[in-house]
């Protein structure tokens, strides 16, 4: 990898079928946000009677959202992120379908007053189902971004059912 060069995200950029939302009924969305990190993974398991970060926001959309319209979405709720040059970074919080955990996976960014190759990404390209959450990482210009766990790659997992699955030892 040449010096200076970007990673690019992991999710590619497709053809939607395009969504009438005067027709189609919107569905609810779970948003979490956290200043200069993902909330941790362990905040979404069920550990403590299914409870999630407590800086939840619902919104109603379509899979057809972008990530530029989810950021909008967000500063209306939220005054400190309207500022110049705060980044969003967007992750998927879905569970593990081989295992009881849940998994984090970064989808892309967008920047307050400039344009960006992920503004235009959808939910549905980026492999969003009902039911999945979505987080962002909120960071101010300058500002740095702390790992969300021990890992520091872009799927970080964590049981959501806290063990409770196992079988018992006989």
């Amino acid at each position: 990898m040449s010096n200076g060069s970007q990673l690019g995200s992991v999710v590619t950029v497709g053809q939607d079928k395009p969504i009438d939302r005067e027709k189609v009924c919107p569905m609810l969305l779970r948003l979490f946000s956290s200043n200069h990190r993902h909330n941790p993974i362990r905040e979404f398991n069920n550990s403590n009677n299914g409870s999630v970060p407590p800086n939840e926001v619902f919104m109603h959309t379509w899979m057809d959202c972008t990530l530029r319209e989810l950021t909008t979405l967000i500063k209306e709720v939220n005054p400190d992120a309207r500022r110049k040059g705060i980044t969003f970074e967007f992750a998927i919080v879905s569970p593990d379908r081989s295992s009881p955990r849940y998994l984090l996976r970064e989808i892309g960014s967008t920047q307050n007053g400039q344009r960006g190759l992920d503004d235009s990404k959808t939910l549905q390209q980026c492999k969003f189902e009902p039911g999945d959450f979505i987080d962002v990482a909120i960071i101010n210009p300058g500002g740095r971004r702390f790992p969300s766990g021990p890992t520091s790659g872009r799927e970080i997992g964590g049981d959501r059912f806290h063990g409770r699955l196992r079988s018992p030892v006989r």
